[in-house]
């Protein structure tokens, strides 16, 4: 299960697009308006994929939080990486 606010905060984000610059402008202030537990703030802020998922919250709203804050959805791989395996 997700920390307090995190579910709340996301689904009010896809409702509201307007308030997802808030996401990289002003995280604090989504925080507090929605209530986000202290010990998920550090993760959301700059957590990987990964480290959210391990938080409870739900894939397709890691994926959307990743999006909004302008942060990678998967981890990076050169893709001479799958050239040079042929």
């Amino acid at each position: 299960m997700a920390p307090a606010g995190v579910v709340e905060m996301i689904e009010h984000l896809v409702r509201h697009p307007g308030d997802r610059a808030l996401v990289k402008d002003a995280p604090q202030t989504l925080f507090e308006r929605f209530a986000v537990a202290p010990e998920a703030r550090p993760v959301l802020l700059s957590g990987s994929r990964d480290a959210l998922s391990a938080l409870g919250i739900h894939g397709n709203y890691v994926i959307k939080w990743l999006i909004w804050s302008g942060r990678p959805t998967m981890p990076f791989f050169a893709i001479s990486h799958f050239f040079d395996r042929r």
